[in-house]
């Protein structure tokens, strides 16, 4: 986190009763256990403070997507957190792209169960669409591999539609989805050049995997044969 954060948490302790600001963190959770044990420490006097982190994946699909980050230790930071009660709840923010979509429900259960067991309101999440680059845009997909990704977004839906650990707009989040993947043909409305959508994606994800030490075709299976193809 930035030094002026921690200049900001140091003001709240120091001026403890003075204020009831309510204070929002942005981190990407994905730091040794002993950094965040520091930062659950220097929170615990302050009134009021929620937590808003990104995750749209899981495991590989999700250490690809975002280079460098430990999907584990990521679970295990948003874990500790709730478990030490100095935040009044954790803001998963799902940054909807092409290459989440293969694991997307599994994050969606693995929410669920963390909702189980630190309660309903102390976690929740929000389905934000990319739409900018365009080439990484969910509707690079062929239409078949996006219904296939669709149609299991629905089954998980049907299945938690009336489950009350959901919150109305995380449902609400969730049709969108569902929706856009059905109805929606392009990123938007300058972009309709799909051929060059997929030469920008091949060649991006060619020189990430380069760059980064990575096989695109290894972690997401699903896509290989389009992705070779492209």
């Amino acid at each position: 986190m930035s030094g002026y954060t921690w200049k900001l948490i140091d003001w709240f302790k120091l001026n403890q009763g003075k204020s009831s600001t309510k204070l929002a963190i942005n981190s990407n959770l994905s730091f040794e256990t002993e950094k965040l044990q520091e930062f659950i420490e220097a929170i615990r006097p302050l009134p009021h403070v929620e937590l808003y982190t990104s995750m749209e994946a899981t495991g590989v699909s999700a250490e690809y997507i975002r280079d460098g980050l430990n999907y584990a230790q990521w679970l295990s930071n948003v874990d500790l957190l709730l478990q030490s009660n100095t935040v009044k709840a954790v803001h998963v923010m799902c940054t909807i792209n092409a290459l989440c979509l293969p694991t997307l429900p599994a994050l969606l259960d693995q929410l669920l169960e963390i909702k189980r067991t630190h309660g309903r309101d102390r976690v929740n999440f929000t389905l934000n669409i990319l739409r900018f680059p365009s080439f990484q845009s969910a509707l690079v997909m062929p239409v078949k591999l996006r219904d296939q990704f669709r149609v299991t977004l629905e089954t998980w839906l049907a299945v938690n539609q009336t489950n009350p650990l959901l919150h109305e707009h995380e449902i609400n989040h969730t049709q969108r989805l569902i929706d856009y993947l059905d109805i929606v043909k392009t990123p938007h409305s300058d972009t309709f050049e799909m051929p060059k959508l997929h030469n920008d994606f091949k060649q991006f994800y060619s020189q990430y995997d380069q760059r980064r030490n990575k096989r695109f075709v290894d972690v997401f299976p699903n896509l290989k044969e389009w992705f070779n193809l492209l």
